[in-house]
């Protein structure tokens, strides 16, 4: 059984690196995401949450193989400026490749939706893409009733958004 735990600054850093290598295509906002994550509180960075459609960067956690600190999965949630009162958005969901296939995502997953549950939302959102990096995530989005809302074409891929109702 994994541990999930909120991020501090050292396992943010772990967990950048583990989102870079599974998300090698980020774009320009993608990748200043979790400049904005460390300085949340920052004038700077929350003027460039509002310019990207974000209303409140909350919470990084991390998965913790057992026994040890290093990270082998994320999650984080956001609030979007249009939807905020209602939904919380998966940020940065992923496990290590050489990982997968353990377990690691279901909890990761169950543990999201339950925060958004708790904390009173009506939705879970997030976006994916048909990358096939991201095929098995597919699956467990699916298993987990998030629905295909709408797509989005971008040059070597299509962005996928999900949403379950809480």
């Amino acid at each position: 059984m994994i541990k999930i735990v909120e991020a501090d600054e050292a396992l943010m850093k772990d967990a950048e690196k583990l989102i870079k290598a599974v998300f090698p295509w980020m774009d320009l906002s993608e990748k200043m995401s979790f400049w904005m994550f460390r300085n949340r509180r920052n004038p700077v960075a929350r003027v460039m949450m509002r310019f990207d459609g974000v209303s409140e960067l909350l919470s990084m956690y991390v998965a913790l193989n057992p026994g040890s600190r290093e990270v082998c999965g994320t999650t984080g949630f956001y609030t979007c400026i249009k939807d905020e009162a209602e939904a919380y958005w998966l940020s940065w969901f992923c496990v290590a490749p050489e990982l997968r296939g353990q377990g690691i995502g279901k909890q990761l997953l169950e543990f999201s939706i339950e925060k958004a549950k708790t904390d009173g939302k009506k939705f879970l959102r997030l976006y994916t893409s048909d990358d096939e990096n991201e095929a098995e995530a597919q699956g467990l989005y699916e298993k987990y009733g998030f629905k295909a809302v709408g797509e989005e074409k971008k040059e070597y891929y299509t962005l996928i958004y999900r949403e379950l109702r809480l």
